[in-house]
C-alpha cells in the first residue's frame, strides 16, 4: 500500500490553502505577500529575491521541541521531505535562484536529540539532512512560514528544570535528579588546546668552521682522518693542528681520542665549496674543528681549548636551585664540576641488644669521609666548552667559557630563573545536621480490689494480692520498672497499689517531636605554591608529621596527620581545628630489671576529633587553571573502649572525602557534595497481642522513631595570586566583630564593659 502524504500549496495572490494528496512527495509552499495593485507577481519575486539575496539557518531551543529557520527562502519555496532511515532529508526549491549566506552550513544539538543539521546547495535548489542521536528518532516536523522564513519545528526532549533544596526539618530526605543522559560526541574530540609560554633563541652551530678557500676536487678511500684535515688544511692555505686528549700520569691516551684520529674515512668531492668540503671531513671523523687566526684546529674536545681570554660569570639564582639549573647546563653540553662527600661509618664488635645473655659486649664504630670532584655533561649541544660550578650556600652558579658561551647560558638562566605561581585555596567547609525524633507513650493503672495492674510505655507490670511478689511496681510516668515481674515469693512488702484509691483508672500520655539543626562552617584560606620538593620524611605508617605539634616530649614527630595529604611536600598544607584524642595504643613488653614480670609499654597515637583539611597544589598552568588535591573530613566521638593496661581509647565517626586530582579555572568554584549519612531507627514496645489490636492498641504500646541525616559540603575557589606590580593583594577578609576590625585597623578597641 503506497503511503499518503500531503502537498500544501499556498496561493500567491489569495493565500488560500488547498491539500493535495500525493504518494512517497511531501511539498509545502510558504504564504506569500499579496502583490501590489497592478504589479505582476512575477515583477514581485524579483524585488523580494534582490532584498533577500541569500539564505541562512538559524536554531532556537523551545522547552519540548527544536526551531529551525531558513531565513531568505521569500515567497512560495516548496520543500519535500523524505528520510533515508533514521535521517531526515528536505529538498528546498526557491523561486528565483540565491546562494547562502554563510556558504555551507553544519550544526549540532545533540542534547536536543539533533546529532547533525547540514544546509547546502546552489541556484533553487538546496538540501536539509538531519541526523537524529542515537535513541531519539527525529520524526517529520511541523512546517510553518511567514512570507520571508520557513520554519521546521521538530519534536525534541523536554528541557530539565532547576532543582534546588528546601530543608525540611520534618522529612530530611534527598533532592531527586534529573534522569537525562547527554549523548556522546559524535566523532572523537580532542580536549582544548592552550597557549605556552615560548623562550625562542637562535644558535650558531659551534662545530662549524668558517674558513674559505679554493673548491676542492679529491677522492680519498679509507684515508686516516689526521692526514686527510691536513691535507684540506693546506690546500686552503691554513696551518692545521691536531690536539689530542691529554692522559693523567700513569696511563695511557683515552682510546676514543687515538681511534678518532686515526679513523679511515672516505670522501669524494668535485669541486665542492671550500668550507663544506673540510667540515664534511670533520664530520666523517667525528672531531671538532675550530678557527684561530690562520689556523685550523681539530681534536676531540678542541672546543674547550681556546688562545683567547675567557669570560667568568657568578649568577646568584632567585627560584631555581643552584646544583638543577647546573645539570640542565650539563644536558646542553656544558662540563659542570661538583665536590661529593662521602661519609663512611663501619661498626666492629657485638652490639649490646644482639649478644647473648651475661656475655660481654663490645662495639666500635669508625668512620671515614672521602671527598671526590666529579665532571660531567653531554658530548654534544650549543654549550660545548663551557665549565660551570656551583654553590648551594649562596645558591650561585659560576660559568667560565667564551663570551658567546657565556651569553648563551645567561639566556638559558634568565628562561629557567622563573618565580613559580602562588594560589590563594578559598575553602568553604559545612556540615549540615538535620534531626526528627517522634516519640508517642503512653502509660496508664488501675486498682480492681488487690489486684493492680500498671502499663508503663509498653510495659506490663501486675500485682495480685495486698503484699508484693518480687520488685515493687510503680505509678504511671516514674522511672521505669520491668515488664516482667519475677514473684519469688511473698516479701512481706505491702502491694504499692494500696496507695490508690480502689476501683480506680489512671492514664498518663506522652508525646513528643523534636526537630534540631545544626551546621558547622568552616573558611580557611590556604595559599600554596607549585613546589614538589620534600620538606621532611613520611612518619610512621606513611603519615607525614604535623608541624606546630608540641608535647611533652617536643619535636615535630610526636603527633601524626590524620589525613593523606600532610606537611610533607612543600606544595602541601594541613588545617586542623579540633581536639586531640587518643585512639589507638600500641604496646610492648620487656623484662623488668630484677624481676621476672615484663613490663607492658604504652604508646598512644593521637587524632584529631573535628575538621582536618589536607591540600596539594599539583600545577598552575599560563592559560590560569589551577590542579590540586583535597582531602577534607570530619569527625566526632561516638564511643569510648576500655585498654587493658593502658586507659580508654576513642572510637571516632568520620566523613572523608579525597578528591583525586582536579582543574580548575581562576576564580571559579568547585562545590563538592553528597557525603550524606542517614540514620533511620524506629522502636516499638507493646503489650502482646493486645498491643497489635487496631485503634485500641496505640494505648498498650510505646513508639519512637530517630531520623537523622548528615550533609557535607565543600566548595574550593582558587585565585592565582598576581605578584607582579600592580598585583591585587588580599581577598576581601573582614572581622566579623567590631574589637576584631578595631585591631586591624590600627583604631582604639570599644570598650568592653557595659
Amino acid at each position: 500500500m503506497a503511503k499518503r502524504q500531503w502537498r500544501h500549496v499556498l496561493s500567491a495572490s489569495l493565500g488560500v490553502v488547498v491539500l493535495q494528496q500525493a504518494t512517497g512527495l511531501a511539498a509545502v509552499a510558504a504564504v506569500a505577500v499579496p502583490s501590489a495593485a497592478g504589479e505582476s507577481p512575477r515583477a514581485r519575486l524579483s524585488d523580494i529575491a534582490q532584498v533577500s539575496g541569500a539564505l541562512d539557518i538559524k536554531l532556537r531551543r523551545l522547552p519540548d521541541s527544536v526551531e529551525l529557520t531558513i531565513e531568505g527562502t521569500g515567497p512560495s519555496p516548496v520543500l519535500q521531505q523524505t528520510t533515508q532511515g533514521a535521517v531526515w532529508v528536505g529538498r528546498l526549491q526557491t523561486a528565483v535562484p540565491m546562494a547562502l549566506r554563510r556558504g555551507p552550513v553544519q550544526l549540532s544539538l545533540p542534547e536536543a536529540g539533533l546529532q547533525s543539521i547540514s544546509f547546502e546547495g546552489s541556484g533553487s535548489v538546496f538540501e536539509l539532512r538531519v541526523s537524529p542521536t542515537q535513541g531519539f528518532p527525529v520524526g517529520r516536523p511541523v512546517v510553518s512560514a511567514d512570507g520571508r522564513s520557513l520554519i521546521l519545528t521538530f519534536n525534541a526532549p523536554a528541557l530539565s528544570t532547576l532543582q534546588t533544596l528546601t530543608p525540611n526539618v520534618n522529612t530530611p530526605g534527598r533532592v531527586p535528579q534529573p534522569g537525562f543522559i547527554p549523548p556522546l560526541q559524535p566523532r572523537a574530540v580532542a580536549p582544548p588546546l592552550g597557549d605556552m609560554a615560548v623562550g625562542t633563541m637562535t644558535i650558531s652551530n659551534p662545530s662549524y668552521v668558517s674558513v674559505s678557500g679554493p673548491p676542492v676536487t679529491m677522492t680519498l678511500r679509507n684515508a686516516p682522518a689526521k692526514d686527510v684535515l691536513m691535507a684540506l688544511s693546506q690546500l686552503g692555505g691554513y696551518g692545521f693542528v691536531y690536539v689530542d686528549e691529554a692522559s693523567t700520569p700513569g696511563t695511557t691516551t683515552p682510546a676514543a681520542a687515538t681511534s678518532a684520529a686515526m679513523r679511515p674515512i672516505s670522501i669524494s668531492f668535485r669541486r665542492e665549496s671550500y668550507g663544506r668540503a673540510i667540515n664534511s671531513a670533520l664530520l666523517a671523523a667525528g672531531l671538532q674543528g675550530k678557527r684561530d687566526g690562520n689556523t685550523i684546529f681539530a681534536g676531540p674536545n678542541v672546543l674547550a681549548k681556546s688562545f683567547g681570554a675567557q669570560l667568568s660569570k657568578v649568577y646568584r639564582l632567585n627560584q631555581v636551585p643552584a646544583n638543577s639549573a647546573a645539570d640542565y647546563l650539563a644536558n646542553l653540553g656544558a662540563q659542570v664540576t661538583k665536590t661529593n662527600t662521602i661519609t663512611t661509618a663501619v661498626s666492629e664488635g657485638v652490639a649490646a641488644t644482639a649478644a647473648p645473655a651475661g656475655s660481654p659486649t663490645a662495639s666500635t664504630t669508625s668512620s671515614s669521609t672521602t671527598t671526590t670532584v666529579e665532571s660531567f655533561g653531554a658530548l654534544n649541544g650549543p654549550l660545548i666548552g663551557l665549565r660551570a660550578t656551583t654553590d648551594t650556600r649562596l645558591g650561585t652558579i659560576t660559568l667560565v667559557g667564551a663570551p658567546r658561551l657565556v651569553a648563551i647560558a645567561e639566556q638559558y638562566l634568565k628562561q629557567l630563573d622563573l618565580r613559580q605561581r602562588q594560589v590563594a585555596l578559598s575553602v568553604k567547609i559545612l556540615d549540615v545536621n538535620l534531626e526528627n525524633d517522634f516519640e508517642v507513650a503512653n502509660s496508664f493503672a488501675f486498682r480492681w480490689g488487690n489486684n493492680f495492674i500498671v502499663n508503663d510505655n509498653g510495659s506490663l507490670a501486675a500485682n495480685f494480692g495486698s503484699l508484693l511478689g518480687g520488685s515493687s511496681p510503680r505509678a504511671p510516668g516514674q522511672q521505669q520498672i520491668p515488664a516482667v515481674i519475677p514473684f519469688q515469693g511473698f516479701n512481706g512488702d505491702p502491694n504499692p497499689g494500696n496507695n490508690y484509691p480502689i476501683n480506680n483508672f489512671f492514664d498518663f500520655v506522652q508525646a513528643q517531636i523534636l526537630s534540631r539543626n545544626s551546621k558547622l562552617i568552616a573558611s580557611p584560606t590556604l595559599i600554596l605554591q607549585e613546589n614538589p620538593s620534600v620538606l621532611r620524611e613520611a612518619g610512621t605508617g606513611g603519615s607525614s608529621s604535623a608541624s606546630g605539634d608540641t608535647g611533652a616530649t617536643g619535636g615535630l614527630d610526636q603527633y601524626t596527620i590524620d589525613s593523606p595529604i600532610g606537611r610533607r611536600r612543600a606544595n602541601e598544607a594541613v588545617v586542623r581545628v579540633g581536639t586531640n584524642v587518643i585512639t589507638e595504643f600500641e604496646t610492648s613488653s620487656s623484662a623488668g630489671a630484677g624481676t621476672t614480670s615484663n613490663v607492658i609499654t604504652c604508646t598512644p597515637t593521637l587524632s584529631t576529633a573535628g575538621l582536618v583539611l589536607g591540600a596539594r597544589i599539583e600545577k598552575i598552568d599560563d592559560n590560569g587553571f589551577v590542579t590540586f588535591t583535597l582531602s577534607p573530613s570530619i569527625s566526632a566521638v561516638t564511643a569510648t573502649l576500655p585498654v587493658t593496661g593502658c586507659g580508654d581509647i576513642q572510637i571516632l565517626s568520620i566523613r572523608r572525602l579525597d578528591t583525586g586530582s582536579l582543574r580548575v579555572r581562576d576564580g571559579q568554584t568547585l562545590i563538592l557534595t553528597g557525603v550524606i549519612s542517614d540514620f533511620d531507627r524506629a522502636i516499638v514496645t507493646k503489650w502482646p497481642i493486645l498491643g497489635d489490636i487496631p485503634i485500641i492498641g496505640q494505648f498498650f504500646r510505646a513508639s519512637s522513631n530517630n531520623r537523622e541525616k548528615r550533609e557535607l559540603v565543600i566548595m574550593v575557589t582558587p585565585r592565582i595570586i598576581n605578584d607582579t606590580e600592580g598585583g591585587t593583594y588580599g581577598y576581601g577578609y573582614q572581622p566579623s566583630t567590631p574589637s576584631s576590625r578595631a585591631f586591624m585597623g590600627g583604631e582604639p578597641q570599644p570598650s568592653m564593659t557595659p
